[in-house]
């Protein structure tokens, strides 16, 4: 027996032990003063052992099968009449047949059998010879019964244990399912937001390339050695820049699923003022007018950051929600602040969105700090830091590090 079970086992054993001492203050002795005549010993002996077999019921049922069968028959061989001390029979024979499986439930079930039809014989030689008959059947049937009676209910709560147990193990199993589909799910957003953010970073090598294009057309200014041939191949440069960013739009048109795709230009710090506006009045925006000069990257990244901020609020915040965005420029930092004093705070987030975890993966990418969630008070508030251009390249230094 396991250390583990044996404490649980131990307080079975005192419980049942207890039962028993009830069993016999109740059962045997009673009977023994009532009989105080006859011989005491027999009327002693076995139904207290019948009795005493109680406190091995459940700990172990083969030791109780065997000294409540001992009992049994010494109760057949030297009593004259049934004692108080058989109900112990019907208990023997519940837990057998409620917490043990195999063949001593059958093996109990037959002993409970040939008892019922034993115990009653012997009882029979103080009825008269025309009534023992009849007494006889009706005691036999009336002991089978309860022997059946005590049988079935130990079965059926056994099956209705093992049911509960089958449910439950079924539910921590649907449990695992759900919980490793939400890790897959969140695994696929975490993937389709970098997938996300791969596609901006390429509309921005393709501006880049766009730049180089118009540097390239302006370095004919500047060629001085066979102007004319120098003109030609700047030309050539030029356009052998237009139709790669041609190629690479096109194929990122056919990556998004996108039959007529339409390439606007990048948006850009300049660009998040107008958004706040056409979002809604109920936005407050705070920004300074004098607009540093940033990567194309950068901009582009506080740009998202604002817009999936407004998205936020006019989705989850309320119709009557208010929220303030305010930009600040400083000379090593972009800092942006949104929040609002909607209801999103007391609204559970969906794990398997994409917004927040888009918004940082955007914001670590570019070397900054991210944080998102409730303030306190109300609402929702969302904070982040984005380095300036001369801080980019240590950012990103720290960032490798770290990964």
């Amino acid at each position: 027996m396991q250390f583990s079970g044996w404490s649980k086992d131990r307080r079975r054993l005192m419980v049942d032990a207890l039962v028993a001492v009830g069993a016999f203050a109740v059962l045997v002795i009673p009977m023994v003063w009532l009989l105080r005549d006859a011989d005491v010993v027999p009327l002693l002996l076995w139904p207290g052992l019948m009795v005493g077999s109680l406190p091995f019921r459940r700990v172990v049922p083969w030791l109780a099968v065997a000294v409540c069968t001992v009992a049994g028959i010494g109760m057949v061989l030297q009593l004259d009449g049934p004692s108080p001390a058989i109900v112990a029979v019907l208990v023997i024979v519940y837990s057998v047949a409620r917490y043990c499986q195999g063949p001593l439930g059958w093996t109990v079930l037959a002993i409970g059998a040939l008892a019922s039809v034993a115990g009653p014989l012997s009882w029979m030689t103080n009825i008269p010879d025309g009534q023992r008959f009849t007494a006889a059947a009706l005691l036999v049937t009336l002991c089978l019964a309860l022997v059946a009676v005590a049988y079935l209910m130990g079965r059926r709560l056994q099956e209705m244990s093992r049911s509960d147990l089958l449910d439950r193990t079924l539910a921590e199993e649907r449990y695992t399912a759900s919980t490793a589909r939400r890790v897959q799910a969140t695994r696929l957003a975490d993937d389709r937001a970098r997938t996300d953010v791969a596609r901006e970073l390429h509309d921005v090598v393709a501006h880049s390339l766009s730049v180089i294009v118009v540097q390239a057309e302006g370095a004919k200014a500047m060629a001085h050695k066979r102007p004319e041939r120098a003109v030609e191949a700047l030309d050539v440069i030029a356009q052998t820049g237009r139709t790669s960013i041609g190629e690479m739009r096109r194929i990122v048109a056919l990556l998004r699923g996108e039959d007529d795709a339409t390439f606007e230009p990048t948006p850009s710090l300049r660009q998040i003022p107008e958004m706040v506006e056409a979002a809604s009045d109920r936005i407050a925006l705070t920004i300074d007018d004098d607009y540093p000069p940033v990567p194309d990257s950068l901009g582009l990244t506080a740009y998202r950051v604002v817009q999936e901020s407004v998205t936020n609020f006019l989705k989850h915040a309320g119709p009557t929600a208010e929220a303030t965005v305010a930009l600040r420029f400083e000379p090593n930092r972009i800092a942006i602040r949104a929040v609002d004093d909607g209801v999103a705070g007391t609204v559970p987030i969906d794990p398997s969105g994409s917004g927040l975890r888009g918004m940082r993966e955007r914001v670590t990418t570019m070397g900054g700090t991210f944080v998102a969630g409730p303030r306190l008070g109300g609402g929702w508030q969302v904070l982040a830091e984005l380095p300036m251009p001369t801080h980019l390249g240590r950012s990103w230094l720290r960032e490798k590090e770290r990964s």
